[in-house]
């Protein structure tokens, strides 16, 4: 990638126009049930709810020193064991982030994290890069992700943070309220 390729405006602008995970669909009203959206609460199995995490999703454009440019965020919901996926597209650049949470004998998580980005590079065309962790995580601990790397002089253009914890049904209701 040449340096400086990507730059905080333009990060920027791909992401404000399109945010997948803020974007409500159309309601369709249908016979049929539909299943619930992967990632939601109402696809968690009620005989597994004791067990569910709480994915916490926070992106952000901009240096992170100062107040961001953009930013967005999101809370998913899985079981141990399950994954669960947060999409990101933009004009140019479309950003999938893939977590399997197992959780761990000793406490924690071990965390399996996959991100993939395809981004246009100019005229060279679609470009594509693609990563995998193991990561071991203990419950609330932050895991920050930099799709397009960081450079120097200018940081991370694209930051997005990840949180994984326990479920609780208390506190889904706090964040909820205004």
């Amino acid at each position: 990638m040449r340096r400086g390729a990507f730059s905080g405006t333009a990060i920027l602008a791909a992401f404000v126009a399109v945010s997948a995970w803020a974007q409500q669909s159309p309601s369709l009203e249908a016979p049929l049930k539909v299943a619930a959206e992967s990632g939601s609460l109402a696809a968690i199995p009620p005989a597994l709810i004791g067990e569910a995490l709480t994915v916490t999703i926070n992106a952000s454009v901009g240096s992170s020193s100062e107040t961001p440019d953009w930013e967005a965020t999101d809370i998913k919901y899985t079981i141990p064991g399950t994954s669960v996926s947060v999409k990101m597209v933009g004009s140019e650049v479309a950003i999938v982030i893939t977590v399997t949470p197992y959780k761990k004998k000793e406490g924690g998580l071990l965390l399996v994290a996959q991100g993939q980005v395809w981004y246009k590079d100019g005229e060279s065309g679609l470009r594509y890069r693609t990563t995998i962790d193991t990561l071991s995580v203990a419950f609330g601990e932050r895991v920050l992700f930099y799709p397009f790397g960081a450079h120097a002089g200018i940081g991370a253009p694209l930051r997005v943070e990840l949180i994984m914890d326990r479920y609780s049904p208390d506190a889904a209701k706090d964040k909820a309220k205004p």
